[in-house]
């Protein structure tokens, strides 16, 4: 199945079902790009900009604030940071550019990587503060001149993907005469990923490196990515809103945050049913579980590697019982070895990120052909 990306309300492109706002409610400058990966994009306090979170409002308050064993926790907040959120856009015929400026703003840091279509063109830190510069996104004379001679990648190479990483990122303007893309621009089936901070992006060095990134590239996929650091819990209402976007394969790395605070009974419960919400309601999708990855999940303390392993199994138990043709288990321990390991024993480096992505490629390929027949 091939979902093409059509820019819904005010040319902002949303990958789901409903807006938690009016299409009236956005600055007008919206009018001339397409947001993805925003898809909680709502005004700022002062109604001059876009805040670029990833869930709508709705969502983030209905996700868990405590675990079983009572810690705190804040889902809601991880959905307030763009992670290779993107801003996109297509230069006018006989602009420049040169011309466009990107105004974003945010407190905390964070980081902006742009591509012409998937050529990657630059980089930099994210602008904080009421008195930050803005951004242009440059490429240089030769790989402009190129860009019609060469085949694109996923999407046509006159687009230009912002794509930025940080916790409540302000979007306050663009300059420059440009619009959103067509969708013949964009015309490439849609992967999404949920799962823990490594499907988030903890410890790659740019957003396009994590292996949900690079597997979504391998595969031909656009990508959303809906990881949750320090959470990811399956909560029923991310289970509703990630049923209600448009995807054409689902990656689910469930879920080592999951393994700590909930018991085997209960994270089987909730994986079951987050699960089956989405097979349901995406039967001609591919739906692809990843157990938890190895070593920092408790495999090498005392005491805890046999508990790990519960959780592994079970979910290669609901897979297994699942009454769903289109979902499928992948073990985690298959995809990255302990040389591809941060300092933490947990994240994946940069080279563990590839790794995985370089093991799940072959994996998922078959599984997305045989769906599509």
């Amino acid at each position: 199945m091939m979902t093409k990306n059509i820019a819904l309300i005010c040319a902002v492109a949303l990958p789901f079902s409903t807006a938690a706002w009016a299409a009236d409610a956005l600055p007008e400058f919206t009018r001339k790009v397409q947001l993805w990966n925003c898809g909680g994009a709502e005004p700022t306090a002062d109604g001059t900009g876009v805040m670029l979170y990833r869930a709508p409002r709705v969502v983030r308050d209905g996700l868990d604030t405590k675990t079983p064993d009572g810690k705190e926790k804040d889902g809601a907040k991880q959905m307030r940071v763009a992670v290779h959120s993107e801003i996109r856009f297509v230069l006018e015929d006989g602009e420049t550019v040169g011309n466009v400026k990107i105004h974003l703003r945010n407190e905390k840091g964070g980081s902006v990587v742009w591509f012409w279509g998937d050529i990657l063109a630059g980089k930099a830190r994210l602008p904080t503060g009421d008195r930050a510069k803005p951004i242009t996104p440059t490429g240089h004379g030769l790989m402009f001149s190129l860009l019609e001679q060469y085949p694109p990648g996923r999407f046509a190479n006159r687009v230009c993907r912002v794509a930025v990483t940080g916790l409540d990122v302000e979007f306050t303007g663009i300059e420059g005469n440009v619009r959103p893309p067509e969708p013949e621009e964009l015309d490439s089936p849609v992967m999404l990923s949920y799962g823990t901070s490594i499907s988030q992006g903890a410890f790659a060095s740019r957003a396009d490196l994590a292996w949900n990134a690079l597997t979504a590239r391998g595969l031909g996929h656009d990508f959303i990515n809906m990881g949750s650091s320090g959470t990811a819990y399956c909560e029923p209402a991310m289970a509703d809103y990630l049923a209600g976007m448009k995807w054409d394969l689902a990656v689910l790395e469930l879920s080592v945050n999951m393994s700590g605070c909930f018991s085997v009974e209960q994270f089987t419960e909730r994986a079951a049913s987050f699960i089956d919400k989405l097979a349901t309601t995406h039967p001609t999708a591919t739906i692809v579980c990843i157990s938890l990855f190895p070593i920092g999940t408790g495999d090498l303390w005392n005491g805890n590697k046999a508990r790990t392993q519960a959780y592994r199994d079970a979910l290669a138990a609901i897979v297994e019982a699942s009454d769903h043709q289109n979902v499928h288990f992948v073990s985690g321990l298959d995809l990255l070895s302990f040389t591809g390991l941060s300092p933490d024993l947990l994240h994946p480096t940069d080279q563990g990120m590839i790794e995985i992505a370089a093991k799940l490629i072959p994996r998922i390929r078959p599984l997305v052909d045989q769906q599509g027949k």
